[in-house]
């Protein structure tokens, strides 16, 4: 059975920019899912990356939602969501985001993931096609479809792969040590932010906070030990290729195409769009730019 309360009261809405803010969780049989909603119009489905939570996408809500009812929740294992023992690999995941979606009423959506929350966004499309009216891939890559070539760290590729997915002694380097990790992953110059201003402290002491709950340094992990999982349903699930319109996104400085490279393995229909200025995390670097692409894509798709 499912139902949905107001999330934390003394805290329940925030003002930015004009527009209201709304927290809630959905509670499910194993999992209680925190989720922001603003505006009004047809549904629009957020999903954040790593090392973040919903609040990655704090200066895009404003911008879309005069025009969309839209969606951001904290996927599983982050942020004010529960912190369950299981259930990292993607499809999962999207499963909890549709049940999410189902709660709230709506039988079809438009998915927007951003770094492990495209990979959600994907396997959602994917499992459930008929329920996503478009998808859009963010600075991202698929298990089974080039993201190994990322992980290859001997030529080029990211260490925080295999260090994430190592075990109990990645989680205690990091413990007491959360602030530290996320500040160098996201203000690096390489694949993080060109301009590390552009994530705010605040910004950092949230993600931080998160990380910092209890279970949330091994729900934050899990989301990439899953990804042997990941790699086997994603080649099962990619025989059958994505009919509704893709929007795949890179920064100018980000990932180097592998959006849409990936995006066109496993997709008929894929329009590309570069954010200026904008490394890995255009949703803090460039939100005006992203938020006008994503608004020509979901209003044309």
């Amino acid at each position: 059975m499912r139902c949905v309360t107001r999330h934390r009261p003394e805290e329940a809405t925030t003002v930015t920019s004009d527009v209201t803010l709304v927290h809630d969780s959905a509670y499910f049989d194993d999992l209680k899912m925190h989720y922001v909603r603003a505006g009004a119009g047809e549904p629009v489905v957020l999903l954040h990356g790593w090392p973040q939570t919903w609040y990655a996408w704090r200066k895009v809500i404003p911008l879309l939602a005069g025009e969309f009812e839209v969606i951001v929740p904290d996927l599983r294992g982050c942020g004010d969501t529960s912190k369950p023992s299981g259930g990292y690999d993607k499809k999962t995941v999207a499963h909890d985001v549709r049940r999410l979606v189902e709660t709230l009423g709506h039988s079809a959506v438009h998915v927007v993931g951003h770094d492990i929350g495209a990979a959600v966004a994907y396997a959602y499309a994917a499992q459930w096609p008929s329920e996503v009216q478009t998808m859009t891939f963010i600075e991202s890559s698929l298990s089974g479809f080039g993201q190994e070539e990322l992980m290859d760290v001997a030529n080029g590729g990211s260490w925080h792969f295999g260090f994430n997915m190592a075990g109990d002694i990645s989680e205690d380097l990091v413990r007491g040590r959360e602030r530290l990790l996320i500040e160098y992953w996201m203000r690096r110059t390489t694949v993080g932010v060109v301009d590390p201003t552009s994530v705010e402290p605040d910004a950092l002491d949230e993600y931080a906070r998160a990380m910092a709950q209890p279970g949330g340094l091994r729900g934050s992990f899990a989301l990439y030990r899953a990804i042997p999982q990941d790699r086997a349903d994603n080649r099962e699930l990619g025989r059958t290729k994505l009919a509704m319109p893709v929007l795949a996104v890179e920064g100018e400085h980000g990932q180097a195409g592998h959006s849409t490279e990936t995006m066109k393995k496993v997709a008929d229909h894929v329009t590309s769009a570069v954010i200026a200025r904008a490394g890995h995390y255009p949703a803090e670097e460039n939100p005006a730019e992203l938020a006008a692409a994503l608004r020509g894509f979901l209003l044309g798709g």
